[in-house]
């Protein structure tokens, strides 16, 4: 299909050996990119799933270009040609939103490469569309905002006036044309970045994937279960910006993606709002688990995951969101109900209690959940930590080294250093939070003077000396 649509410039029919070699190059390039994306370490569906992104956008951008090329043939408008700079910029910045500037590059390197060698591209444009595609990877990164998007505009622009400049002396071309290429170049680039706008959100919901960009629409407070959340768990939901606030911090330091963790951080705890009265930080007048054994208690609270992953898919909300509401708690232990249920059993046998007691997983399966797992735990114990910053810290790392005994972060690929770096953002973003504020004097009686027959409604009159 690639070697095909490299080939629509040319004049039908075409020589067979010219085919065939076109096609040998497609296919060289094609595998040399499979290869290249199964070294990045990723599961094979991830792996497969990239490759579908590179190949659609790949091949989105030949045919654009190839179609610009064709319909400007015979044209002798000065600087027009620069136009087909847009569909490979629009590549660059999709595939870049998606999987990241390095992959970005590569599917940019190819394209080029395979319109030069089938004569769609002249050498000098091979050359301006490999550059200002580089350019348009690095632009969108990051996007978080509108105002990110016109910084993505105004760099592009600014790369294609220097490039246009620097081809247009290279080969002697004269002053206006040189003119007239910027422009189009310039109106190339804006094209590109309305493509890459709208594109963005039919490859996010044909690949299941989320930027940056809808990550932070999602934390927005008027989403619905966010909403939610706030008025009728805003103790969880106080809980949850707080957790927030400790996984970017971390997540930032070991270079995970910081707006993804803070996202799922926002949603982990979407199931209470379903029964908000079950949980601590809700809690205003009776507890209810009083009247309650402790197997229901553990029931309802391990609840909450589910109905998180119910209400989430409903919403329709991003797969790794959904992902993260069931992992957070990993498999790990209810433990104050399971202690509650050993002191009041008659004959007590932990080995075959606990299993009652426990999450059901599965355990956090990438960093980003790991963080949020550690996160959680630390957030909700340092809450009851009445002690100085020593006695704090050494709490927050006997949690994490606790959920790393267990095997809870078994399945994700953490290292020892990471793990270190994630200790230490807790225990500085915990003290933080902990500090002293300074006592405040107590103010004087604002009440109103009285008179000196005691009416407070007459006038103050200072009696003389």
């Amino acid at each position: 299909m690639v070697a095909g649509a490299i080939t629509l410039h040319m004049q039908w029919p075409i020589s067979p050996l010219v085919a065939l070699g076109l096609t040998c190059l497609s296919l060289a390039a094609g595998a040399m990119m499979a290869v290249h994306l199964r070294q990045s370490g990723l599961p094979a569906d991830e792996v497969r799933r990239d490759e579908l992104i590179v190949f659609a956008t790949s091949l989105v951008a030949i045919l654009g270009t190839q179609i610009i090329v064709t319909l400007l043939k015979g044209d002798s408008s000065p600087g027009l040609v620069y136009l087909s700079l847009g569909p490979i910029v629009a590549q660059a910045m999709l595939t870049s939103a998606l999987l990241g500037p390095n992959i970005a590059v590569i599917g940019v390197t190819v394209v080029s490469l395979l319109l030069g060698m089938s004569g769609a591209l002249a050498p000098d444009m091979v050359m301006a569309s490999w550059i200002s595609g580089v350019v348009g990877s690095h632009a969108v990164n990051p996007i978080k905002q509108r105002s990110d998007l016109l910084r993505a505009i105004g760099v592009q622009t600014i790369a294609h006036i220097i490039l246009v400049a620097a081809v247009s002396i290279s080969v002697s071309k004269p002053f206006l044309e040189m003119g007239w290429g910027i422009m189009w170049a310039s109106v190339a680039a804006l094209v590109a970045t309305s493509v890459f706008w709208l594109g963005l959100a039919v490859l996010e919901r044909l690949f299941g994937l989320v930027s940056d960009w809808s990550l932070l629409e999602l934390c927005s407070p008027e989403h619905p279960l966010l909403r939610d959340l706030t008025l009728r768990a805003p103790g969880t939901y106080a809980h949850s910006v707080a957790v927030a606030n400790l996984a970017e911090n971390a997540a930032r330091l070991v270079g995970a993606n910081p707006v993804l963790v803070r996202t799922m951080a926002y949603f982990h705890d979407i199931g209470k709002t379903l029964r908000p009265s079950y949980f601590v930080e809700n809690q205003t007048g009776d507890n209810p688990h009083d009247n309650m054994t402790p197997a229901l208690s553990a029931q309802v609270i391990r609840a909450h995951v589910g109905d998180g992953v119910e209400l989430a898919n409903k919403k329709r909300l991003p797969k790794i969101i959904v992902d993260a509401i069931q992992q957070h708690h990993g498999t790990t232990l209810i433990t104050y109900f399971y202690h509650r249920a050993l002191t009041t059993a008659t004959n007590p046998d932990s080995a075959s209690m606990e299993p009652f007691f426990r999450y059901d997983g599965p355990r956090p399966q990438t960093r980003e959940i790991a963080i949020l797992h550690l996160a959680d735990q630390v957030e909700a114990a340092t809450r009851t930590c009445h002690g100085g910053p020593e006695e704090c810290a050494q709490l927050i790392r006997d949690l994490i080294e606790k959920s790393r005994a267990e095997g809870q972060l078994a399945e994700c690929d953490l290292t020892y250093r990471e793990l270190s770096l994630i200790t230490d953002a807790f225990i500085n973003t915990v003290n933080a939070l902990r500090h002293e504020r300074v006592e405040y004097p107590e103010l004087p009686d604002p009440s109103p003077p009285v008179n000196q027959d005691g009416d407070p409604d007459e006038p103050y009159v200072q009696s003389s000396p």
